[in-house]
């Protein structure tokens, strides 16, 4: 029986010699997470019998047939917390955390309470949210039922005592009340953008958490135009956006009425968010 060194090699090799450019970065994630741990814990258990082999080839093949990591491993890391992902949701992206980041200053500026997450999907922004503030009420809303139900699944895992809602509708058709916050990561991809992307997100990331009309800028229109009728007064509204429409969506907010409107960028120096405030 081979031991678990010696598995995360194979593992290598097996990624390697199909031409996986980080393929022992992700031979790292796959034995690890077989192990029950992260890869310090494992390098800790090197010379013990591994008896999982056969798991670990699994995922590796699975892998193999370009289905992207997260979707094999059924798990993403967003802001420290393991979320659950599959086929029913966009693979969230660690960009994103900026977005978070943005949404909990102006909440902790501001005191907010309640929060909206807009096209949820998996979750990562509300649940994140949720953690890391002092919101009394969170509500997750999606077009997507299968979207809604994996929302579900990481909001009881990991913000499980906290006041929770979900939302099945076009945008805001089912929203009731009004919020102090709304974080939203809407698709943005325009037709001839979504037809450049890398097969491994093209070929398995759901078309409707990615793909937006009118050149990538229909929801944010929408948003524009129907957020402030769910936004409390001193409220704010975070966007996610792609990292060339900065400035067609903050002449979006301004238009619409939003004061304080700014922008800015992920970790990679790319611009990634708009956040725009509704006047008191």
């Amino acid at each position: 029986m081979s031991n678990w060194g010696e598995v995360f090699k194979q593992t290598i090799k097996t990624l390697a010699d199909a031409g996986f450019a980080e393929a022992e970065a992700e031979a790292r994630v796959i034995t690890a997470h077989v192990h029950g741990g992260d890869f310090s814990s494992l390098c800790l258990r090197f010379f013990d019998a591994c008896g999982r082999e056969e798991e670990v080839k699994r995922l590796a093949a699975e892998r193999l047939s370009g289905k992207p990591l997260a979707y094999v491993l059924r798990e993403k890391y967003f802001y420290g917390r393991p979320f659950y992902v599959d086929e029913r949701v966009l693979i969230p992206r660690y960009d994103t955390e900026s977005v978070a980041e943005r949404a909990l200053g102006a909440a902790r500026e501001n005191g907010y309470k309640t929060v909206l997450d807009l096209c949820c999907g998996s979750g990562v922004l509300g649940v994140t949210l949720g953690a890391e503030g002092r919101f009394e009420t969170v509500c997750f809303a999606d077009s997507s039922g299968d979207a809604l139900s994996v929302a579900r699944k990481n909001a009881a895992a990991l913000i499980p005592r906290q006041e929770k809602s979900f939302v099945q509708g076009d945008f805001l058709e089912k929203i009731g009340g009004r919020f102090d916050l709304v974080v939203c990561n809407p698709p943005y991809i325009s037709a001839a953008d979504y037809a450049e992307l890398e097969p491994q997100v093209r070929d398995y990331e759901p078309r409707s958490a990615l793909l937006a009309a009118r050149g990538g800028y229909a929801f944010y229109e929408r948003a524009a135009r129907e957020i402030p009728s769910v936004l409390n007064a001193g409220g704010a509204l975070v966007l996610e956006i792609g990292d060339t429409q900065a400035e067609r969506v903050r002449s979006l907010l301004k238009t619409a009425g939003f004061v304080k409107i700014s922008c800015g960028c992920d970790l990679g120096g790319r611009p990634r968010w708009v956040c725009g405030f509704m006047g008191t």
